[in-house]
């Protein structure tokens, strides 16, 4: 794993789109209340996650889901970082288990009104709660009052009104 060596405590950086920005080499100095950490990466590594347990049925398809260009080959030449070989940052926590994730079954306008709720289309709704919250890669926040076999009921809090086939839908809160 490369490392860069900065020399002065703050240094110009050329990046690939030719806007510069100042850094600063926190081994020349520790900032005021930060004198409790070391440089190095931010947050988890992913030889971090070897003696995790995954709990669930599907641990294997929501990781591959989730993180699709994910190796083995990672966790061995990756291992001290927090991104993987394909540039993505490993980022599942240490959870009891995966939340749901499923897909939009078809192109679809959603309400935006909590009293005209809309049957949103979705390839499953296992492992989501019976009421909550979704994120979508559309980035919209949808609430959901209901569910049945691949179908979810509510409407859009914030964001794009749209749903295309195929776009992701992951749980992102359970009843309040």
């Amino acid at each position: 794993m490369a490392e860069l060596a900065l020399s002065a405590p703050y240094n110009e950086v050329i990046q690939r789109s030719g806007l510069s920005v100042f850094v600063e080499n926190f081994k020349t100095r520790t900032p005021t209340g930060f004198e409790s950490f070391s440089s190095g990466t931010a947050g988890p590594r992913i030889k971090d996650f070897e003696k995790i347990k995954f709990e669930g049925a599907m641990v294997i398809e929501d990781v591959s889901r989730a993180f699709p260009g994910m190796a083995i080959r990672d966790f061995a030449d990756r291992a001290l970082s927090s991104f993987t070989l394909t540039g993505v940052r490993f980022n599942a926590g240490p959870s009891g288990m995966f939340m749901g994730v499923t897909t939009a079954d078809g192109n679809q306008t959603l309400s935006t009104s909590a009293t005209n709720l809309t049957a949103i289309n979705v390839v499953n709704t296992d492992k989501f709660y019976e009421t909550g919250h979704l994120f979508t890669s559309q980035r919209s926040l949808i609430e959901y009052t209901s569910k049945a076999p691949g179908i979810f009921f509510g409407y859009v809090v914030s964001g794009p009104t749209t749903l295309n086939t195929g776009d992701e839908l992951v749980q992102f809160s359970g009843p309040e």
